[in-house]
């Protein structure tokens, strides 16, 4: 009989041990896989993160009188390019989100409006919150479709049949207008983007934004700039005086320009020669 009872014990604290080994593994195995789980989930979000890579960013007056923050990236998994902005006003700001590869995929806005102007408090308080994309309404689908074209001509504008053969002269150049007047309004930004087949000049600054085609023609030492066509619905009073942009020189080390239109626009019709500055 006892030895019946030392059996049975032995079989009971085998069958505990048994199951607690048993128990053990599904735990270890369970948490692996979490481990795992976690694992990867971090992989992915960080992959997400480095596939995004940012192409351009700059202010615009487009939009808004009080300016637009924008930048465009490009997803280098899905190669998506990304528009986003944040655009400024007195009562309140909105922020813009547009994917688009061959045509626009998505496109979104928030919009936050002040509890008071940011003239009487620069650090207001967001009363309210409203979310739009481009099913949200026929108006805010043709609005979001504007300014993402709006967007769209300023990064990536439309190719022209004008050809540069020097490579010299491809690049973006850009100048500042009254670099050093103590008086902020004065100051503009200027910035020449030349390609192959298209060359834009681009005017950023106090209550100014003009954005031009411009046609080329050169003679192996310099470029000719001629005004072709208004972007962006831009204008200004002095194309009624000239369309002449001048003349680009370069001497082994400086890009000098000469232009009768920045003459006109910003010097009072004075002749001066701006340096420009190439970006590497």
């Amino acid at each position: 009989m006892e030895k019946i009872i030392q059996k049975s014990h032995y079989n009971m604290k085998s069958i505990l041990l048994a199951s607690t080994i048993i128990t053990l593994f599904f735990s270890c195995k369970k948490e692996t896989k979490l481990q795992q789980n976690n694992s990867e989930e971090r992989t992915v979000v960080k992959i997400n993160k480095d596939s995004l890579k940012q192409i351009k960013d700059t202010t615009l007056f487009v939009n808004s009188s009080q300016g637009e923050d924008v930048k465009l990236s490009i997803n280098t998994n899905t190669n998506d390019s990304i528009f986003e902005s944040e655009i400024f006003g007195e009562t309140g700001k909105s922020t813009y989100k547009f994917v688009f590869n061959k045509f626009l995929k998505k496109g979104e806005c928030t919009t936050y409006r002040y509890t008071e102007p940011i003239s009487v408090n620069s650090n207001p308080k967001i009363k309210s919150e409203k979310k739009e994309n481009l099913l949200s309404s026929k108006e805010s689908s043709n609005r979001l479709i504007n300014i993402f074209n709006s967007y769209l001509k300023v990064f990536i504008p439309p190719n022209k049949a004008y050809k540069i053969s020097n490579v010299k002269w491809l690049g973006t150049y850009s100048l500042i207008i009254n670099e050093n007047n103590e008086d902020w309004r004065d100051i503009h930004e200027i910035q020449l983007s030349i390609s192959k087949d298209s060359i834009t000049y681009l005017a950023k600054g106090f209550q100014l934004y003009q954005y031009y085609l411009l046609s080329p023609i050169e003679d192996g030492t310099s470029l000719k700039l001629k005004y072709a066509k208004s972007l962006d619905n831009t204008e200004s009073w002095a194309l009624n005086k000239t369309k002449d942009f001048g003349t680009i020189i370069f001497d082994g080390k400086t890009y000098l320009w000469s232009s009768p239109y920045l003459d006109i626009n910003f010097a009072d019709g004075k002749n001066k020669k701006y340096i420009l500055k190439k970006k590497q």
